[in-house]
């Protein structure tokens, strides 16, 4: 099947779907790499023999193995040549006439190489926030502008699950040098997200790679969760051990971004964040729910498994962000950790929360028959390498959270 972008002029194929017409040019991309490396001279040797197709008044006919990558790549090179398009505006054309969103980056480089368009310029300072209208996202960015250049753009703006040639067009426009990656689906702890997620860090990835932007991506204690274990420390040597959708996500992700430094160039640095809590933040879901309880003169039930009471490591956004801006400035280690204080049982949250709301708190346990992991993320590193520390105790913490 041909997919038209200038009806019964230009299109695309796969090579075993295409039926030649009578006068039909057939340009054939299967000759190119499907990646980066494809000399200008090889490029421009393809998207001449379509020009003079259009130009004579032949249907032009781009084919390779599926018609995807190197087809839709030829197809925007003869576009932008035969109608004055910029190179961006003839692959938007292309991916909204074909529906094909996964032109590699990779290819859209070398094009841009063999028509001469000059690369755009970065700009230090610059830094995109994904998921910037989240808690941490948010908070992170109203500090950070003190300092640089910050762009937060809404999912309306910029659908980072959609074409990577639109996030690649965003970060030229805007000079980026740095992406911190924030954006995860918004209902977290399905299979479903899993693959979002994952194909949304490949995109920032690809970007990345083919722009030198520095990636930061934040992780957490939950690549550990699979450790059934009443107290563990864990440094940024510790061997990750995820369980569940939710930890598995995070370790994938963990592994996507260490592959890319490690087979692709990409500069990239993971940090580890134990779990945030804040005034404009919905979770740790525990310090609402016992707010909500202590208030309506409810008993309060809390958990107790097999090996253990739950433990959390708290540490409050205001370290959080300090940490990541750090890391921003001066971090070039491959993992950091930025953990809370220390780390208390459910049971001492609830009591300090009712405390500091003047209430009483009964508090009744519930027995899980599963173990739980007590993970305390060991933080020595970003103290001795970035100066950093947590600062926020939790009983100022949470006064912060609920009083404010």
């Amino acid at each position: 099947m041909i997919r038209w972008i200038i009806p019964e002029k230009l299109g695309t194929a796969p090579d075993s779907d295409y039926v030649a017409e009578r006068g039909d040019v057939k340009v054939d991309a299967r000759t190119l790499v499907d990646r980066h490396g494809n000399s200008a001279a090889a490029l421009r040797d393809k998207i001449d023999e379509g020009l003079s197709g259009v130009k004579a008044g032949n249907r032009v006919i781009i084919v390779c193995d599926f018609g995807v990558s190197r087809s839709n790549t030829i197809a925007a090179g003869i576009l932008a040549r035969s109608c004055g398009m910029a190179i961006d505006a003839a692959v938007d054309e292309v991916v909204r006439a074909t529906g094909e969103f996964s032109i590699k980056l990779d290819m859209i480089e070398d094009l841009r190489t063999a028509l001469n368009s000059l690369p755009s310029e970065q700009k230090a300072g610059h830094v995109l926030i994904t998921g910037g209208a989240g808690f941490l996202g948010a908070s992170l960015a109203l500090r950070l502008s003190e300092t640089h250049k910050v762009f937060t753009p809404t999912r309306a703006q910029l659908d980072l699950t959609g074409p990577t040639s639109r996030l690649d067009y965003y970060c030229r426009e805007n000079s980026i040098s740095t992406i911190v990656h924030f954006a995860y689906p918004r209902v977290y702890t399905n299979n479903t997200a899993m693959g979002e997620s994952l194909t949304i860090l490949r995109n920032v990835v690809d970007v990345c790679k083919v722009r030198s932007i520095r990636l930061i991506q934040p992780s957490g204690s939950v690549v550990f969760s699979g450790y059934p274990n009443s107290s563990m420390i864990a440094d940024v040597g510790t061997i990750p051990r995820p369980k569940g959708v939710y930890g598995q996500t995070k370790f994938f992700e963990e592994m996507l971004v260490r592959n890319a430094v490690e087979n692709e160039g990409v500069a990239a640095t993971i940090v580890r964040i134990s779990p945030v809590y804040g005034r404009a933040s919905a979770r740790p879901r525990l310090i609402w729910f016992a707010r909500q309880y202590i208030r309506e003169n409810k008993p309060i039930i809390t958990h107790t498994y097999r090996n253990a009471r739950p433990r959390l490591q708290l540490l409050h956004a205001d370290d959080a962000v300090a940490g990541i801006i750090e890391v921003i400035r001066s971090g070039r280690a491959p993992i950091y950790h930025l953990g809370g204080q220390a780390s208390y049982e459910t049971r001492e949250i609830v009591s300090r929360i009712a405390h500091i709301l003047g209430r009483e708190a009964p508090i009744e346990e519930m027995e899980i028959d599963e173990d739980i992991a007590n993970i305390f993320l060991d933080s020595s590193g970003s103290i001795e390498l970035l100066g950093w520390k947590p600062v926020v105790d939790l009983d100022a913490g949470l006064m912060r959270t609920l009083l404010d």
